[in-house]
C-alpha cells in the first residue's frame, strides 16, 4: 500500500460528480437513459459552427492571436481579459473605471480550478454559504480539512439575519471565506442585489473584528442564463467592495460550451490575486491557449447574439417543463423552485423519500429502460442520478405511486 496524505485518504472513493461524469462518458444510452446528476448543458444550445470559425479565424490571424497552439501565461491570455472586460462594459455589469485596480485571472481548467486554488491558499476553516448548497465544491472542501456553515436560504438568497444569529457564538478568526453561487445550485435562488450588499458588509465587519481580510467569494456561474423577464438585473458584488474583499467566478461553459473549460475570476488586485495566478501557473500554466482565443472571439463577435437566443430557448423550455410538471406532479408537489434562471427547476415532493436507498432512486436508476420491469429485477444504472439535486422532502415516508408517477414524468 501507498502511504497517503490526509487528502489523499479523503479522496481514496471517487466523489459523486466524479462517478456521475465517468458513467455518463461510458454507459449514458441516448434515447433511454435521462442523466438528472449534473448540469450537462444541452448540445443544441452550443454554437458548433460559430466555434469552428473562431478556431479558423485564430489559426489565420497569428498578429492578433499569437502562438494559440503553444502554452499560455499563468493569468490567461490578454486577449480573453480584454474580451471579458468589454462583455462586462458592454452589458453594463461594470464601467470601464471599475477595472483600473482589477485583475482578471483566467482559470486552468474552468472556474472548478480556481475554486479548487482557493482551498489551496487559504487557510482551512469555516467557509460559510446557503443551504441548499453547491454539493460539488463543498464536498471538496471537506476533503480537504475545512468546516463547512451552511445557512438556509430565503427566496433573496442566503438569510444573513439567521447566519448573523449564529455567528454569535462563532469567532472571526475560525472563518476561511464566504461562498456564494448567485443563482443557487441546485434550488435556483437569485441572490438579489441587496443581499449581495448585506453579504459584502458582513464580511466587513468580521474583517474589522479579527484584523485582516475574509474573502467572499461570487460564483455567478448560471447569472448569464437569467430570462425570467421579472427577476432583477443582477448586479456585480464588485461594485459594494471598499475594502477587496470580493472575487467574483465567471464562466463560459453555461452560456457557450463547457468543454472550452473557460473560467474566470475578477478581484481587486492584491497578494490573493498574485498567489492565485502562481497557483495556475503550478496547476497548469493555464487553460489550453487555443481554447482561450477561441472564447476570446466568440465573445469580441457573437456573445450578444448568442446570448438572446439561448435565453429564449430557456425561457421557452422551463414555461414547457413547468406546465408538464403541474399536469403531471400538482398532487405530489409541497414547492416548486426554477423557471426564472438557469436549466434547473427545484422541487420539494410530499412524502416522497428521494435518497440513494430509497425505491425511488432505485426506479429512476433502472437500468433496463423499461418502466414495467419489478423494482427487484431491476440492476442499478451507473449513469447517474442525484435526487437531492432536483428534489428535495421535507418527511421521511415513501409512497411507491407518487415515485412512479415522478419518475414517469422525469422521462416524458
Amino acid at each position: 500500500m501507498f502511504t497517503l496524505s490526509h487528502f489523499g485518504k479523503k479522496s481514496s472513493h471517487p466523489s459523486p460528480v466524479n462517478a456521475m461524469t465517468a458513467a455518463f462518458a461510458h454507459n449514458f444510452r441516448e434515447g433511454i437513459d435521462i442523466n438528472l446528476g449534473v448540469g450537462y448543458v444541452n448540445n443544441t444550445s452550443i454554437p458548433q459552427e460559430k466555434l469552428l470559425a473562431c478556431f479558423e479565424q485564430v489559426l489565420q490571424l497569428p498578429h492578433i492571436y499569437r502562438n494559440p497552439l503553444n502554452y499560455g501565461a499563468a493569468a490567461g491570455s490578454p486577449n480573453l481579459q480584454e474580451a471579458i472586460r468589454h462583455y462586462y462594459i458592454d452589458t453594463k455589469i461594470l464601467q470601464s473605471t471599475d477595472f483600473e485596480d482589477k485583475s482578471i485571472i483566467i482559470g486552468a481548467n474552468g472556474a472548478t480550478s480556481i475554486l479548487d486554488a482557493l482551498a489551496d491558499v487559504l487557510p482551512t476553516g469555516i467557509v460559510i454559504t446557503a443551504d441548499p448548497m453547491y454539493y460539488i465544491y463543498t464536498e471538496t472542501l471537506e476533503r480537504k480539512g475545512f468546516t463547512i456553515l451552511a445557512i438556509p436560504e430565503d427566496e433573496h438568497g442566503i438569510d444573513v439575519a439567521m447566519l448573523r444569529e449564529k455567528l454569535k457564538n462563532v469567532s472571526p478568526q475560525k472563518i476561511s471565506f464566504f461562498y456564494i453561487v448567485t443563482i443557487n445550485n441546485p434550488s435556483t435562488t437569485q441572490t438579489n442585489n441587496a443581499r449581495k450588499q448585506e453579504i459584502v458588509q458582513l464580511a466587513a465587519e468580521l474583517s474589522a473584528q479579527r484584523g485582516n481580510k475574509i474573502p467572499v467569494v461570487f460564483d455567478k456561474a448560471y447569472e448569464d442564463l437569467i430570462y425570467g423577464e421579472n427577476c432583477e438585473i443582477s448586479q456585480s458584488p464588485l461594485l459594494y467592495d471598499e475594502l477587496g474583499l470580493v472575487l467574483e467566478i465567471g464562466t463560459l461553459s453555461k452560456i457557450i460550451a463547457p468543454a472550452l473549460r473557460i473560467g474566470y475570476a475578477i478581484c481587486k488586485k492584491s497578494e490573493l490575486s498574485t498567489v492565485l495566478i502562481q497557483r495556475m501557473s503550478d496547476i497548469g500554466f493555464s487553460a489550453p491557449l487555443i481554447n482561450q482565443e477561441i472564447a476570446s472571439c466568440f465573445l469580441q463577435n457573437y456573445i450578444h447574439e448568442h446570448r438572446a437566443r439561448v435565453l429564449e430557448t430557456y425561457r421557452h423550455k422551463a414555461q414547457f417543463v413547468q406546465q408538464l410538471i403541474y399536469k403531471h406532479l400538482a398532487p405530489y408537489i409541497e414547492q416548486l423552485d426554477g423557471g426564472q434562471a438557469s436549466f434547473y427547476y427545484y422541487i420539494t415532493t410530499k412524502n416522497t423519500e428521494t435518497h440513494t436507498q430509497s425505491d425511488f432512486y432505485k426506479f429512476l436508476t433502472r437500468h433496463t429502460g423499461n418502466a414495467s420491469t419489478p423494482l427487484s429485477n431491476r440492476k442499478k444504472s451507473s449513469f447517474g442520478l442525484r435526487p437531492r439535486r432536483i428534489l428535495r422532502t421535507p418527511t421521511r415516508f415513501y409512497d411507491r405511486k407518487r415515485a412512479a408517477a415522478i419518475a414517469n414524468f422525469i422521462r416524458i
